[in-house]
């Protein structure tokens, strides 16, 4: 049962860790997916690309939603190991 407990804890330490780095790991990806005349607007000093939507701190509403995601199972996780600690009692 301790095996467990440690497996789930790593676990959400994972997706803690997956929550944390994501905005910059989408960020990456949405960047080597554009084309070159979207990275050419990126650099330009007349605004954004055409696609850019709104954006909190910095990151677009898909980084946030996906790092929320990463941080919620990462408590559920963290949540459900309270549960097996209490059965284990």
């Amino acid at each position: 049962m301790m095996a467990r407990l440690k497996h789930t804890e790593q676990a959400a330490l994972a997706l803690f860790a997956a929550g944390a780095a994501w905005p910059s790991i989408y960020g990456a990806l949405t960047f080597l997916a554009l084309s070159p005349l979207e990275r050419s607007l990126l650099a330009s000093w007349c605004g954004a690309a055409p696609h850019a939507a709104f954006e909190v701190l910095g990151h677009c509403p898909a980084c946030w939603a996906g790092a929320a995601a990463f941080m919620l199972a990462g408590a559920v996780l963290l949540l459900s190991r309270q549960g097996l600690r209490q059965g284990a009692a």
